[in-house]
């Protein structure tokens, strides 16, 4: 039972994801069906009964015999000879012997004569010929064999008078013996000659009935439009088909993932499901379902990473896309639930989550990068206990700096500053990326349904793996138009390029039921390639979240000596003037 419903489950997804090609092949192929209807050359059958009576004695009679019954098999073939042709062209000068079909019923002595023509009059008009002149034909024969077998009688009359008439002649003068032999022949002549007369007599009185029309062919029944109709319905059923088919062909070609189960049946755990839209949804709309689901993916990474502080990488697994929508949302559950967080942009996608907390332009990591600038004094703050380390200028060109030595220890001084230290990186598939996993203790991957495909997300799990970290799970972002809208009254940020997953509104989601953290590795210690710095510690060996120092936010460490005017608002000043705004 379970094993039909997800099979029509599938081929529900498949029919709604196909849905404009199968509805295009059913319409066309409907109105194809319908013009054939309208346009092709109609085609109607009309059936005349003919019982066949037995042309050589009454079989039925109290004296008749079972072989005196007719071959009706040899009967129905006559029906299509040449011969009945051509008597019934002189009445139906459109007979065609091709259109007719002859069918005997067992046991009986009828044949059914079945017409096909253009039209119902000529279909009605070409049974009837043929039953007619079928039993026209069979009277003539009939009566032929009748004319022959009297011409034959006159043939052996005439002998038999001759040799009568040779035989009294000579009785005349033949002599008293032989008068005797001669007599005996005239007898016997004139018996001949009575039970030929008594043949001929039988002959002119036997009847001639070839048979009986019964049933006389009716023209069939049924319009133009009743036609139409059939016509179309049968193109709406083959349309139909034909486009589940090519849908079915093209689903199977297409190695993109549909939805959660089948991220989940590769074997990947699936900490979460989120919409790909709606911007802050934590502080637009905290009590929706896209709410919901964000705090649902903090409380899997929160049960699966249980060390503080911990580094956490989040990635897409789509290459060129962006995950910044889903780091920025876990960043903010991190910071509602009381965590010290610290959010790293080492991306450089179109829109940054500076543009999402309403921050203005200021320097980032890339100035930490390129001219060593003391991360410590770039947070900004953008949410209660969230900071904020934006990318800075020249993003790109720093981003070949993720591998050396000034990002180490950026990320070794950030983790004495928070519990948790999310860097939103690139694509996993990016080589910088790749390079910033060998700094994380634990990744999170971000898969987009409808763009990643089955190779992404293996590939994205190799390459973490490959440079050491502990891939937690994954979170899967739905596409808006699976979802209802914004009736959950998200903000619409500005819209942007594929990848960035910050623009539309969210709506509420059908969040599968995953339990988190169960199919999470434990921890292990990374490789060090010969030759390289030895990376910051891992974190505190002790599994219990200690409290951060929050003196260390309030400036004290010169923290925000350096920050941009626009951005020295505390806690959730410079969100709620943007939301306002």
């Amino acid at each position: 039972m379970a094993a039909d419903q997800d099979a029509q489950g599938r081929l529900t997804g498949v029919a709604r994801r196909h849905l404009k090609l199968v509805c295009s092949l059913a319409a066309v192929a409907t109105v194809a069906g319908v013009a054939g209807g309208l346009l092709l050359p109609a085609s109607a059958k009309a059936t005349a009964t003919v019982l066949i009576s037995p042309l050589d004695g009454n079989p039925y009679s109290t004296n008749g015999r079972g072989d005196d019954l007719t071959n009706l098999q040899s009967e129905a073939a006559l029906v299509q000879a040449d011969a009945v042709e051509q008597v019934v062209r002189q009445k139906f000068r459109a007979a065609d012997r091709s259109k007719v079909a002859v069918t005997v019923p067992p046991n009986t002595q009828v044949l059914l004569i079945t017409y096909t023509g253009s039209s119902a009059t000529s279909a009605r008009d070409g049974a009837q010929a043929f039953a007619n002149g079928y039993l026209t034909y069979r009277q003539q024969r009939a009566q032929s064999v009748l004319n022959d077998r009297s011409a034959k009688l006159r043939e052996q009359e005439k002998k038999v008078q001759q040799e009568l008439s040779t035989t009294t002649k000579r009785l005349a003068t033949s002599s008293v013996t032989q008068k005797s032999f001669l007599r005996q022949r005239i007898t016997a002549y004139n018996n001949q000659l009575g039970v030929i007369d008594e043949q001929n007599n039988d002959i002119a009185a036997t009847p001639v009935n070839a048979g009986t029309v019964i049933t006389p062919a009716q023209p069939p029944t049924g319009s133009l439009t009743t036609r139409a109709a059939v016509f179309g319905g049968v193109g709406l059923a083959v349309g139909l088909f034909a486009g589940l088919l090519i849908a079915l062909a093209l689903e199977r070609s297409d190695r993109r993932l549909r939805d959660a189960r089948t991220v989940q049946r590769l074997g990947v755990p699936v900490l979460s499901t989120v919409s790909s839209s709606g911007g802050l949804v934590l502080v637009t709309a905290p009590k929706s379902r896209a709410g919901e689901a964000y705090r649902r993916l903090r409380a899997a990474v929160v049960a699966s990473v249980q060390e503080r502080p911990v580094t956490l990488l989040v990635t897409s697994a789509t290459p060129a896309a962006s995950a910044t929508l889903t780091s920025s949302n876990l960043a903010v559950a991190l910071a509602h639930a009381g965590s010290a967080t610290i959010m790293v942009d080492a991306s450089f996608s179109e829109t940054s989550p500076s543009a999402l907390f309403g921050l203005g332009q200021s320097k980032g990591l890339s100035d930490v990068l390129m001219r060593g600038t003391d991360p410590t004094q770039l947070l900004v703050n953008a949410d209660s206990q969230l900071r904020l380390l934006p990318r800075g200028p020249g993003a790109g060109a720093a981003a070949e700096r993720f591998s050396g030595p000034r990002m180490r220890e950026t990320v070794r001084l950030l983790r004495d500053k928070a519990e948790y230290i999310l860097i939103n990186a690139p694509s996993v598939h990016d080589a910088n990326a790749q390079a910033l996993c060998t700094l994380a203790d634990a990744v999170l991957i971000v898969v987009t349904l409808g763009q990643t495909t089955r190779a992404d997300i293996e590939q994205a799990y190799t390459e973490a793996e490959r440079a050491g970290a502990i891939v937690i799970g994954t979170v899967v972002e739905e596409p808006r138009s699976r979802r209802a809208g914004s009736r959950d009254g998200s903000a619409r940020p500005p819209a942007s390029r594929r990848g960035d997953h910050a623009s539309g509104a969210s709506g509420p989601q059908r969040e599968p039921d995953y339990s988190p953290g169960t199919a999470v590795a434990p921890r292990r210690s990374r490789p060090v390639p010969p030759g390289a710095p030895t990376p910051p510690a891992s974190g505190n060996t002790s599994t219990t979240a200690t409290s951060p120092d929050w003196s260390r936010f309030s400036g004290e460490d010169g923290a925000q000596q350096q920050q941009p005017e626009n951005t020295s608002d505390s806690t959730e000043t410079a969100v709620h003037k943007a939301i306002e705004a």
